[in-house]
């Protein structure tokens, strides 16, 4: 392999990393898109021969031909698995699992992995810790608390009876965990989400329509390793489903995935695979803040939100919650920073500007009015901090490469990030780059 990028994404997610990951595979001519992280991302694509999609399991380099490897750092979801493969096919992909491959060891996250989330999401009342409720997390949980034996694993999707065997277990298990769960234990806006769920749980349909569809992927699904796709020349992008600030242990607690999302561990297990090459390391942010309901969020402008947002495909949903938006935070992004000190990033791919662009100022904070206390967490200190804004006009006739070195200007001033692409549309083409 020549060149492995991996792109990090510096925020809690929503960064914009399909759309990067989709240009580099453009411009770069990759020859795979290495995924880890979780099956509930939703990458965003729009191409410039018009055609757009949001990726889950498959790669953001799709559309160019590259293929993708679900490396054994992603939990999978065989149903979403099925459901992107279909949505594919009408985007004249004939066969998408022809474009995929899977480590052996991959886990799989299930139905009932799906139901524990939204139940102990529900059950946290109006004290949400922020889901996106596809039972990813609750997958590798079971893995860490309960092994392997209670754990689908990629290389057993084509036997019905390790799938029925550990089907069964998991559902007695969230049997167990949720028989003394009632109404007056949720919201009254959540007694149907809990009543359907204890349901499926007591379906005796359900058990053998989850089977046959896991087997029926098993099929369909090719297994390798991470050492086989790793040819030897072309370009590896390794595309991570998650952002730096939701990180299990560094990002801000609770309000943090299952998994580890730092750059480090992507980059440890392409040198466990045997690459000995270049590895360089991309962020991504957007030019504002952006975040699905909880966790704190010291920028947030409601008005800011409802311009910048106008005709968004972000919607409030029960299990992300409230999308929220404001100016972009450098204390955010030099915590990141902090968090990523084992990594070295050759720059940073700062996206949606386009929308910057259009209101003609660039609002970002500097820092904060206010210190935390010596008794709180950094958390609990983000709930109350109050941002200092500053603005920048952007002229409405300026150059490209002015635009360019006024934003790198800033970044660099505040974060110590080289700017090496500002995004300003949607499409793989509408990029800036600095002209040496």
């Amino acid at each position: 392999m020549h060149e492995v990028i991996i792109v990090t994404d510096l925020g809690p997610g929503d960064g914009g990393k399909g759309n990067i990951v989709h240009t580099l595979s453009y411009e770069k001519d990759a020859s795979v898109i290495i995924k880890r992280g979780g099956a509930q991302g939703s990458h965003g694509v729009r191409t410039s021969n018009g055609d757009s999609f949001n990726f889950s399991e498959w790669g953001c380099g799709t559309f160019e031909g590259v293929p993708t490897f679900l490396s054994e750092q992603i939990i999978i979801s065989p149903v979403s698995l099925e459901n992107e493969a279909e949505a594919l096919k009408q985007h004249d992909i004939a066969n998408p699992f022809l474009m995929l491959q899977a480590d052996p060891n991959c886990l799989c996250a299930t139905p009932f992995h799906r139901i524990a989330s939204e139940l102990e999401e529900i059950k946290r009342k109006d004290n949400p810790r922020g889901t996106v409720g596809t039972g990813v997390g609750q997958a590798y949980r079971m893995y860490q608390n309960l092994g392997e034996e209670y754990i689908i694993k990629a290389s057993e999707l084509t036997s019905k009876e390790i799938i029925l065997k550990k089907l069964k277990r998991e559902l007695e298990y969230y049997r167990q965990l949720y028989r003394n769960l009632k109404p007056e234990d949720v919201l009254k806006d959540d007694v149907n989400c809990l009543e359907d769920n204890l349901a499926l749980l007591d379906d005796p349909d359900f058990l053998p329509y989850i089977v046959d569809l896991f087997f029926n992927i098993g099929k369909k699904l090719r297994l390798t390793t991470l050492k086989e796709v790793l040819k030897p020349d072309g370009t590896a992008i390794v595309e991570c489903s998650h952002g730096v600030l939701t990180d299990a242990e560094t990002g801000l607690k609770p309000h943090v995935s299952a998994i580890r999302t730092l750059p480090i561990f992507s980059e440890q297990m392409i040198r466990n695979a045997g690459f000995d090459g270049e590895i360089n390391h991309l962020a991504v942010h957007r030019a504002y803040e952006i975040r699905h309901g909880a966790g704190p969020m010291p920028t947030f402008d409601e008005n800011f939100t409802r311009t910048m947002l106008l005709g968004s495909h972000k919607s409030n949903n029960r299990w992300q919650g409230k999308v929220r938006a404001g100016p972009l935070d450098f204390s955010l992004m030099r915590y990141a920073l902090e968090s990523c000190k084992e990594t070295k990033f050759r720059g940073i791919y700062l996206t949606w500007f386009d929308e910057i662009v259009k209101k003609q100022v660039f609002k970002y904070s500097t820092g904060y009015q206010n210190s935390p206390k010596n008794s709180e967490s950094y958390t609990d200190f983000l709930k109350n901090a109050k941002p200092i804004i500053e603005s920048e006009q952007i002229p409405e006739n300026i150059s490209s490469q002015e635009l360019f070195l006024r934003v790198g200007g800033i970044i660099k001033k505040e974060c110590g990030l080289e700017l090496e692409c500002l995004s300003i549309g949607p499409t793989e083409v509408e990029k800036i780059y600095f002209e040496k």
